[in-house]
């Protein structure tokens, strides 16, 4: 088993969650050795180029909603997977189009030393892996693209009853009642399912360099009528890796 993720596994359960598919690159060690990074940086640049409509729209987020620091959890292999690598570039190219931005922190736990240190060039890499709990004190953007549900009810669960704080980009969570049923949403990621309803989800403009790196993402806004006196309010963030899931 890991123990170094987001998650562990259980051995005693017999079905494991899929992780999502990512096209692979070739490098020599992805491990300890990252032998591409002008790859990554003309990735930037294309985005720059192909996807300015794209990072704008992030941009006027966060402008409207004073936004100061982003919180980015799950970015993948940069090394390895080419839509972690456009995901990437978005954020480095929205990080240049939002100078109000004080602070933007990263965490995956797959990162190796040499990807860790590729983005210390543009963001700062948490040390510590804090399970998507991190509690914000200021209008804060989470980046999560294709993160799985725990994750981001660890989020909401997190700042639960100062939601007004947060913004988040990722997997709609009007998706989720469409093809999950409500009694597992309930007992799976209460926060989510309490909270849909006082959701505002905006759709993203067409990523044109590629089509698959922000399918079913959408900005999401909470509104100020999320029921923050519930029973999930003074509960501590959910320890993902006793629930034997991964990241998807």
């Amino acid at each position: 088993m890991e123990t170094d993720g987001f998650v562990l596994v259980k051995p005693s359960r017999k079905r494991r969650i899929k992780s999502k598919k990512c096209p692979v690159l070739p490098v020599n060690n992805v491990d300890d050795e990252w032998d591409h990074p002008l790859d990554l940086t003309r990735v930037i640049k294309q985005v720059f180029t192909e996807d300015s409509v794209f990072c704008d729209k992030i941009s006027e987020v966060i402008s409207s909603q004073d936004i100061e620091q982003i919180v980015c959890y799950g970015i993948g292999r940069l090394s390895t997977c080419k839509l972690a690598q456009f995901q990437f570039a978005v954020l480095v190219n929205v990080l240049q189009k939002s100078p109000q931005i004080q602070k933007c922190l990263v965490f995956d736990p797959v990162l190796s030393q040499s990807e860790r240190t590729f983005i210390a060039q543009y963001m700062e890499v948490l040390p510590e892996n804090d399970m998507c709990g991190r509690r914000v004190m200021c209008n804060t953007l989470f980046y999560m693209i294709h993160s799985s549900k725990r994750m981001y009810d660890n989020v909401l669960k997190s700042n639960w009853d100062q939601l007004k704080y947060c913004t988040l980009i990722g997997n709609s969570f009007q998706s989720y009642l469409l093809h999950s049923t409500t009694s597992s949403l309930i007992k799976q990621v209460p926060h989510i399912y309490t909270c849909t309803e006082h959701t505002k989800e905006d759709e993203l403009p067409k990523f044109v360099s590629h089509h698959n790196v922000f399918n079913n993402t959408v900005i999401m806004e909470f509104l100020s009528s999320v029921d923050t006196d519930s029973v999930f309010v003074n509960t501590l963030p959910a320890d993902i890796s006793e629930d034997g899931l991964e990241i998807q």
